[in-house]
C-alpha cells in the first residue's frame, strides 16, 4: 500500500505541474479580447499549448481558429491552424484526412500573395518570410506522415524541403527548424535500425550550440532509445530521465517512460520498471488519445511483463488480456487508416499524372496550331488542317484507351487489395496439399503391397491346411500376423498425416497449448520439402536438422507457429531451387532447420531474463540484397516474380511471432545465403 500511495502522489504532482503551466495570459486574452484579431492570437497560443498534451482540445481550438480567421480574412492564420490540425490528425493516426488537409494547406500556402493576405502571422517579418515559415512547418508535418507510413525516401525529401524554406528565416526560428530536421533524420535512422547513423546525427545536435532548448527533451528521448538499442543501459537511463524532467509533452513523456521501464526490466530493477510502467499507463489514461508509437495496448503489455517478472500471475494475466483486447482494436483501426492513406496517395499520384498529361496535350495542341498557321502562310491550309484533324483524332483515341486502362487497373487493384490478406492466410493449406499427397503415398503403397502378399499367403495357408502340413500352417500364420502389424503401422502413419493436415487447416481456438516444437518443426519441414518435390520432380536438396532434445514441450499456438515455420521453410526451398536452376550441377542446395534452448547467462545484461527458445531456418541460396532487408517484413513487399508471391507471408509471420511475445530477424549475405531466426519465451 505505501508504494501505491507514493506512486499516486507522484502522478498527482506530475498532473498538477502540467496544468499549472496553462497559458493563463492566453486565457485572459481570450476572455477579455476587444476584437477578433486578439481572439485569434489567444486561440493560437492555446491550440499550440495543447498540441502535445491533449489532441482533442488542440483540434477543438484549431477549428475555432479556422472559423474565426476565415471570418476576418486572416488567410495566413487560417493556414497555420489548418497545418496544426493536420498535425493532430497524424497524431491520432488518421493518415488519409491528415494527408488531405496538409496537401490542401500546402497548395493554398503556395498561392498566398500580397493581394489575398493583408494579415501576417508574424507582423515583424515580411510576407515572404511568413510564407516560408509556414511552408517549412507543413513539409515537416508531411515528413512525420511519411515516417509513420514507412515511406522513408519521401520523408527525407520533405525534411530537405523544410530545411530549404528555413534557410532565410530569422536566426531563432531558423535554428528551431534546423533542430527539427536533425531530430527527424535521427528518428528516421533509429526507426530503420541504423543505430550508428542515428547516434552520429543526434550527438551532433546535442553538441550544437544553436540547437533550441525547447527541442532538447525530444533529443534526449531519442538518444535514450539509441543507447538502449546499443545495450548501453546506464547512458540510456540518464538521457531518458533528462527527457522527462520539466517536460509537458505527452508524446515524449510516454515514449521515455516506456523505454525506461523496458531498460529497468533488462537490468533486473523491477521496482523501477514497475514505477515507469505505471507512469506510462496513467499518463495515457489522463490525456486520452493514442500515440503513433505508444498506446494503451503497449502500456498494458509492458505492465504484464513487469508483473510476470514479479511472479504476480493474476495481475500479469489481467494486463495481458487488456493488451490483447486493445491491440486488436487499434491494429484494425491502423490497418484501415493505412489502407485509406494508400488509396488517397494513389489517387493523388493519378491526379498529378493527369495534370502532366494535360500539359503534354496542351503542348501538342499548340504545336498543331503553329503548324496550321505556318501552313496558311505557305498556302497549304487544307493539307495541314487535314493532318491536324487526324492527329487530334488519334490522340483522343489513345487517351480514351489509356483512361479506360487506368480505370480497369484501379478497379482490379482495389479488388486485389481486399482479397490478398485472406488469400495469404489460406495459402499455407494449399502449400501443404502437394506435400501431404507425396507423404501419404508411401504408407498407402506399403498397405497395398502387404495386402496383396497376405492374399497370396492365405491361398498357401489353405493348401497347407488341406495337405495336413501343420508346421507350414503355423509358419504362414506367423507371416500373416507380421504383415498385418505392418499394415496397421502404415495405416496409422497415413492417419496421422491426415490428422495433421486437418489440424493445420483448422482455425484453432487461439489459445496456447503445450506443444513438442521439434516434432512440429520436423513435420512442417518434411511437408514443405515434399510439396516442392511434387511440383518439381527434378528438385533435390540436402535437408539438415539440429534439434535440441532438452526443449521438450513449449506453450504456443501450434497452428500459428506451424504456418510461420512452413512459410520460412518454403522460402528457403524456393531460394535454393532458384539458385540450382541458374548454377546447375556445380551447386548443392542445402536447407537447415535447428532449435535451441538458451539457458540463463550470469554476468550478462540479459542474465535475469527468462529462457528463450531459438528456431533457425537457413539456406545457401543467393541471399537477400541489403537494400531489401529493411522491407521484407512490410506488407505486400516481395522479391518473387509477379504471380508467385503476395508479399504477405513474412508480414503475417512477423505478426504471429510478435503476438507470442517473441521476435523474428534476418541475417543474410548476398551470394551466400540467408538465415531467419525466431526467438520465443520458453
Amino acid at each position: 500500500m505505501p508504494k501505491k500511495f507514493f506512486l499516486l502522489s507522484l502522478l498527482l504532482t506530475f498532473t498538477c505541474k502540467l496544468f499549472s503551466q496553462l497559458p493563463n495570459v492566453a486565457w485572459s486574452q481570450l476572455s477579455s479580447a476587444p476584437n477578433d484579431s486578439f481572439r485569434v492570437a489567444a486561440i493560437d497560443k492555446i491550440a499550440t499549448y495543447y498540441r502535445e498534451i491533449d489532441r482533442d482540445s488542440a483540434i477543438k481550438y484549431c477549428r475555432s481558429g479556422i472559423a474565426l480567421s476565415t471570418k476576418n480574412n486572416q488567410l495566413l492564420m487560417k493556414l497555420k491552424f489548418k497545418n496544426l490540425l493536420g498535425n493532430q490528425s497524424l497524431g491520432k493516426q488518421e493518415y488519409a484526412p491528415g494527408y488531405a488537409l496538409l496537401m490542401e494547406t500546402l497548395e493554398e500556402t503556395k498561392k498566398v500573395t500580397g493581394k489575398n493576405s493583408s494579415w501576417l502571422m508574424n507582423p515583424d517579418q515580411t510576407l515572404e518570410l511568413n510564407v516560408a515559415s509556414l511552408l517549412s512547418s507543413i513539409h515537416y508535418n508531411l515528413q512525420i506522415l511519411m515516417h509513420q507510413t514507412s515511406n522513408w525516401d519521401e520523408a527525407e525529401y520533405h525534411l530537405s524541403i523544410s530545411r530549404k524554406y528555413a534557410e532565410g528565416l530569422p536566426e531563432n526560428e531558423k535554428y528551431r527548424r534546423f533542430s527539427n530536421v536533425i531530430l527527424g533524420r535521427g528518428y528516421s535512422n533509429l526507426t530503420q535500425g541504423k543505430l550508428d547513423s542515428a547516434l552520429m546525427i543526434l550527438t551532433s545536435g546535442e553538441r550544437d550550440p544553436n540547437f533550441t532548448e525547447d527541442r532538447k527533451d525530444f533529443l534526449f528521448m531519442l538518444l535514450g532509445h539509441v543507447y538502449a538499442e546499443l545495450s548501453e543501459y546506464d547512458k540510456s537511463k540518464e538521457y531518458l530521465k533528462r527527457s522527462i524532467i520539466n517536460n509537458v509533452s505527452r508524446n515524449t513523456t510516454t515514449r521515455s517512460a516506456l523505454k525506461l521501464s523496458q531498460v529497468y526490466q533488462l537490468t533486473n530493477q523491477i521496482d523501477s520498471a514497475y514505477y515507469y510502467a505505471r507512469m506510462l499507463l496513467d499518463t495515457l489514461k489522463m490525456f486520452g488519445s493514442t500515440n503513433y508509437e505508444v498506446d494503451l495496448g503497449i502500456a498494458h503489455k509492458n505492465l504484464y511483463q513487469c508483473f510476470k517478472l514479479m511472479n504476480q500471475e493474476d495481475s500479469a494475466y489481467k494486463h495481458a488480456q487488456l493488451a490483447l483486447q486493445i491491440n486488436d482494436s487499434l491494429s484494425a483501426r491502423r490497418i484501415e487508416n493505412l489502407k485509406a492513406f494508400q488509396q488517397m496517395s494513389f489517387a493523388e499520384k493519378k491526379r498529378l499524372e493527369e495534370i502532366n498529361t494535360e500539359k503534354k496535350n496542351k503542348a501538342v495542341r499548340w504545336t498543331a496550331y503553329i503548324s496550321l498557321i505556318f501552313a496558311i502562310m505557305v498556302g497549304l491550309i487544307a493539307l495541314f488542317a487535314y493532318r491536324n484533324a487526324r492527329l487530334r483524332k488519334k490522340t483522343n483515341i489513345i487517351l480514351l484507351e489509356q483512361k479506360q486502362a487506368l480505370e480497369n487497373a484501379l478497379e482490379k487493384l482495389t479488388s486485389t487489395q481486399n482479397q490478398l490478406i485472406q488469400a495469404e492466410k489460406m495459402a499455407s493449406l494449399g502449400e501443404l496439399t502437394a506435400g501431404i499427397a507425396h507423404e501419404i503415398q508411401n504408407p498407402l503403397n506399403f498397405v497395398n503391397n502387404f495386402s496383396e502378399v497376405n492374399a497370396e499367403l492365405i491361398t498357401e495357408l489353405e493348401e497347407a491346411a488341406n495337405s495336413g502340413d501343420l508346421q507350414e500352417v503355423k509358419a504362414i500364420a506367423q507371416d500373416l500376423k507380421a504383415n498385418e502389424e505392418k499394415i496397421k503401422h502404415h495405416g496409422k502413419r497415413a492417419d496421422s498425416i491426415v490428422k495433421g493436415m486437418l489440424q493445420h487447416s483448422q482455425k484453432g481456438s487461439g489459445e496456447k497449448v503445450l506443444t513438442n516444437i521439434n516434432q512440429l518443426a520436423g513435420e512442417h519441414l518434411r511437408l514443405a520439402y515434399h510439396g516442392l518435390k511434387a511440383k518439381d520432380k527434378s528438385f533435390n536438396a540436402t535437408i539438415n536438422t539440429d534439434f535440441d532434445e532438452s526443449i521438450g514441450s513449449v506453450n504456443i499456438i501450434p497452428q500459428d507457429i506451424g504456418r510461420v515455420l512452413l512459410n520460412l521453410v518454403n522460402n528457403a526451398l524456393y531460394a535454393v531451387n532458384e539458385k540450382k536452376k541458374k548454377l546447375g550441377d556445380g551447386y548443392e542446395p542445402m536447407v537447415t532447420l535447428s532449435t535451441m534452448l538458451l539457458a540463463k547467462q550470469k554476468n550478462q545484461p540479459m542474465s535475469q531474463l527468462v529462457n528463450e527458445l531459438i528456431v533457425s531456418v537457413s539456406d545457401n541460396g543467393f541471399g537477400i540484397p541489403e537494400t531489401h532487408r529493411n522491407k521484407i517484413f512490410q506488407p505486400f513487399f516481395t522479391t518473387k516474380p509477379t504471380g508467385e508471391g503476395t508479399g504477405l507471408g513474412l508480414s503475417l509471420s512477423y505478426d504471429i511471432v510478435k503476438a507470442h511475445g517473441g521476435e523474428i530477424k534476418v541475417e543474410s549475405k548476398e551470394g551466400e545465403g540467408t538465415q531467419f531466426i525466431i526467438s520465443l519465451p520458453a
